[in-house]
């Protein structure tokens, strides 16, 4: 007899089918019906990043079965499974839109059991940032206005991130799961006072970005400082 096509496609033993997301999150403006998510003072249309390079980290199942504990058990990378092998590839993720968030795929597909506590990355100049491009040279771009004035906030760095599980015992893939990638605006402009953004060069856009060219290094040097711990994950 044939096989069905959903035995084809089922996980093979000890995997599961896993996608993994990405998306940001951020205060909501209440002024108005139609309100952007906001960060800080900021009030932002779009928000777009690259990535590469990308490899989720877990305990195996074998070891939670034997008791182990997830602080003592020894992290696993999953680049060999092949939603290893799909996420790792170059993105460009798309995750404020017309000031709404927004739910992008990274990837998916079949990954080992066991519990996932985090996913390192790196923020990479995509190749589709071509000339004319917003991201053209750059590894992320958060758009939007400070009272009314248009404001970038840009880096070009390509540097690796961590985003560890808001659970504190990572999150069981054992079967069908979705698992996000969440980008916190709060958290990403804590401390910013985007209030005192300068446009120096007069070009009618504040830009925040490397080399200063605003005279807004400080903020800069704090928002990318901010990444760092601004970048999570979690089970949806």
């Amino acid at each position: 007899m044939a096989c069905s096509n959903d035995d084809d496609e089922a996980p093979k033993e000890g995997y599961s089918q896993v996608t993994l997301k990405a998306t940001a999150e951020g205060e909501s403006e209440t002024s108005s019906e139609n309100s952007r998510l906001a960060a800080g003072v900021m009030s932002v249309s779009s928000f777009s990043v690259g990535t590469q390079d990308m490899e989720m980290k877990y305990v195996s199942q074998a070891e939670i079965d034997a008791g182990i504990s997830i602080g003592d058990g020894l992290l696993e990378t999953n680049l060999s499974a092949e939603l290893g092998t799909e996420v790792s590839q170059e993105k460009s993720l798309q995750l404020i839109v017309d000031g709404e968030s927004q739910v992008t795929v990274i990837g998916e597909g079949q990954t080992p059991n066991g519990h996932y506590t985090e996913v390192l990355f790196t923020l990479h100049q995509h190749a589709e940032g071509s000339a004319g491009s917003e991201m053209e040279n750059k590894s992320l771009l958060i758009e939007g206005d400070v009272e009314g004035k248009s404001t970038q906030v840009w880096l070009a760095a390509e540097k690796q991130l961590r985003a560890v599980a808001a659970s504190s015992q990572g999150y069981e893939v054992k079967g069908d799961t979705d698992l996000s990638v969440v980008f916190d605006l709060e958290a990403m402009f804590e401390g910013v006072d985007m209030d005192a953004a300068l446009d120096a060069n007069s070009d009618g856009v504040v830009e925040v970005g490397p080399d200063n060219i605003d005279g807004n290094a400080a903020l800069y040097s704090q928002i990318e400082s901010n990444l760092e711990g601004a970048v999570w994950l979690k089970n949806q």
